[in-house]
C-alpha cells in the first residue's frame, strides 16, 4: 500500500492519517508508520544508519509528494553517490546542502566583532526558508540539528529556533524526521522533549538494536529489535512476541510417532501436536537422529515437517541418517521434509524467528526441529542469554499447533542424570532423555522419558542401539544402586 492509500484510509476510520517511514519493519513497529505532520528526532552515534534511514523516509514518498533533504555535514553528490550503495534512489529528492566546501577553508573569516551565531544564523535560515517555499515538501529529512546548536547563541536560543522551524515546517504540511549527534558535551535531553517520536539506533556486540521510546498520539511495539543495513537498505526486524493464547484448536488430537514401535510404545503413542519436546542427552549419543526419525516419519504420514541444523554439515548429516536407514530421501523430494542449514551471521535471531514463522504459515508446517539448542545460541543469539529468543520462538510455534523438538545437549555422564543446563527444561511438555551409563566393564546407552503432559507414559528407562538397521529399544535397566537421577539440574 502507498504511502498515500494508507493516509487515506487511516482518515477513513478516523484515525490519525499515517506515512511510511520507508522501512517495512519500522512500519510495524511503529504501529502502522508516523503519524503525518509531525516532528520526529532519529538518535544515534555515527555509522549505525540514521542517513540511511532518513533517506528511505524520503524515498519512501506517494506519488504527488514532494520531499528534501536539508544537510549540513556531506555535500550532495556525496548523499546520492552513499544512498546509491543502499540501493537507493534518489532521483525524486531535492537536496538542500549546506555543508561546508573547500573555499571555506580557502577563504575562511574570523569575526572581531560579532560572534559567529549572529553572522552565519541569518543567511542559513533564509537558506531553508526560501527553499521550503518554493518545494513545498510533504517530507523532510535534516540531518543533523547539531549543526544548528552550534551556531545558536545559547541553549534558550536553540530551543527557539528548533521549535519555530519545526512548526515552519509542519504547518505547511510537512513530515519531519531530523537526527541529533549526542554527546557528554551536547546531550540532545532538550530535543527529545520537543520532538513527538524518538527514534534510537544502538550498537550492541554482534548487532545493531532499533528502539521507539516516544511516540505522542499511538502505541509502538516496546524494546529493541534488531535491524541492519546492507545493499538493500535497511531492514528491521520487529521483536518476536508469542501469542497469549493457542491460535488452533485442537492441540492434542494428533501423536506423530517416532517410526519405531517400541520408541512409540514408551511414549503411549507418539508426540503430540502443538507441544514442545526436549530431546536432551550427552553429544554423539543419538539424539539428532531421533528427532530426525520423527520428522521423517511425519513427513511419511502426510505431514509438514522441516528441521534446521544449526550445527553438522548438511551432507554430513544427511549421509549419517541414511547409513542408519532413517527414509529422508523420499519426504525430501516430495518437500514434505525440508532440512536447511543455518549459518552463523546469516540470520539476526528475530529475522530467523520472524522468517520462520512466516514460512510456518504459508506452507502449513506441522513439525519444526531445532538442533541444537546450543548452534542456534552460537550462530543467532550473542547478545544475550539464549532463554528469551528460544522462549520466544518455541511459545510462537506450539501456540500455532506446531509440534516443536529441541535438541540439547548436556554434559552429565554417569550417575547425575542433568536435563539442561540453559534453564530452558521449563519450556518443555515432553522431555525424552538419552544418558550414558556404566554396565560393568562398558558403557551402556539407556533412553527415557521424564515427562509427558498430555498423556502417560513408560517410566522405565531401557536399554537402546543405534546401528545401521536404525534405532533398536531394548528392555528396562535397572539403575545401580546408589545412582542419583535428578529430575532437573540447571546451572548458569
Amino acid at each position: 500500500m502507498s504511502s498515500a492509500s494508507r493516509g487515506d484510509a487511516s482518515v477513513a476510520a478516523g484515525l490519525p492519517e499515517r506515512v511510511s517511514s520507508g522501512v517495512a519493519g519500522l512500519d510495524q513497529i511503529l504501529d502502522g508508520g508516523l503519524i503525518a505532520r509531525r516532528g520526529y528526532l532519529l538518535r544515534g552515534g555515527p555509522g549505525l544508519g540514521k542517513t540511511t534511514l532518513g533517506l528511505s523516509f524520503l524515498t519512501a514518498a506517494g506519488e504527488g509528494e514532494r520531499t528534501l533533504f536539508i544537510g549540513f555535514q556531506e555535500l550532495e553528490a556525496e548523499l546520492r553517490a552513499n544512498a546509491a550503495t543502499v540501493g537507493l534512489d534518489t532521483r525524486g529528492i531535492e537536496f538542500l546542502s549546506l555543508a561546508p566546501t573547500e573555499e571555506f577553508f580557502a577563504g575562511s573569516e574570523t569575526y572581531d566583532v560579532f560572534a559567529a551565531s549572529d553572522v552565519e544564523q541569518a543567511p542559513m535560515i533564509d537558506t531553508v526558508v526560501e527553499a521550503v517555499e518554493r518545494i513545498q515538501p510533504h517530507r523532510v529529512f535534516i540531518d543533523s540539528l547539531t549543526h544548528l546548536r552550534l551556531v545558536s547563541a545559547d541553549r534558550y536560543q536553540f530551543r527557539q529556533q528548533v521549535v519555530s522551524l519545526l512548526r515552519f515546517l509542519v504547518e505547511r504540511g510537512a513530515t519531519v524526521v531530523f537526527t541529533s549527534e549526542s554527546s557528554m558535551e551536547n546531550p540532545d535531553d532538550d530535543l527529545q522533549f520537543l520532538a513527538d517520536g524518538v527514534i534510537n539506533l544502538e550498537a550492541g556486540p554482534s548487532s545493531r538494536t532499533i528502539e521507539v521510546s516516544k511516540l505522542r498520539g499511538s502505541a509502538a511495539q516496546r524494546g529493541r529489535h534488531e535491524y541492519r543495513v546492507d545493499k538493500s537498505g535497511i531492514h528491521v526486524f520487529p521483536r518476536t512476541v508469542p501469542p497469549t493464547r493457542r491460535l488452533t484448536d485442537g492441540a492434542g488430537t494428533v501423536q506423530f510417532r517416532s517410526g519405531n514401535a517400541a520408541f512409540d510404545e514408551m511414549l503411549h503413542g507418539g508426540l503430540e501436536n502443538g507441544t514442545i519436546t526436549l530431546i536432551t542427552g550427552p553429544s554423539g549419543i543419538g539424539k539428532s537422529t531421533v528427532a530426525a526419525m520423527i520428522a521423517a516419519a511425519a513427513a511419511h504420514d502426510g505431514h509438514r515437517a522441516s528441521v534446521f541444523q544449526f550445527e553438522e554439515e548438511l551432507d554430513g548429516y544427511l549421509r549419517r541418517l541414511r547409513a542408519l536407514d532413517v527414509d529422508v530421501d523420499g519426504p525430501l523430494q516430495s518437500r514434505g521434509l525440508v532440512v536447511e542449514q543455518i549459518e552463523p551471521l546469516r540470520y539476526l535471531a528475530d529475522e530467523f524467528m520472524g522468517d520462520l514463522l512466516q514460512r510456518v504459515e504459508d506452507e502449513e508446517i506441522d513439525v519444526v526441529v531445532i538442533d541444537s539448542v546450543t548452534g542456534f545460541d552460537m550462530a543467532l543469539n550473542q547478545d544475550e542469554a539464549v532463554q528469551r529468543p528460544l522462549h520466544t520462538l518455541a511459545k510462537s510455534l506450539s501456540r500455532r499447533g506446531v509440534t516443536v523438538l529441541l535438541v540439547n545437549e548436556n554434559h552429565s555422564f554417569g550417575e547425575e542424570l542433568q536435563i539442561s543446563s540453559r534453564e530452558i527444561s521449563h519450556l518443555a511438555d515432553n522431555v525424552i532423555f538419552f544418558r550414558y551409563v556404566h554396565g560393568g566393564d562398558r558403557l551402556e546407552k539407556l533412553v527415557g522419558i521424564l515427562k509427558k503432559r498430555m498423556s502417560d507414559f513408560d517410566r522405565q528407562q531401557r536399554r537402546f542401539e543405534i546401528a545401521p538397521g536404525g534405532f533398536r529399544v531394548g528392555e528396562p535397566a535397572s539403575v545401580a544402586p546408589g545412582m542419583a537421577t535428578r529430575r532437573e539440574t540447571e546451572s548458569k
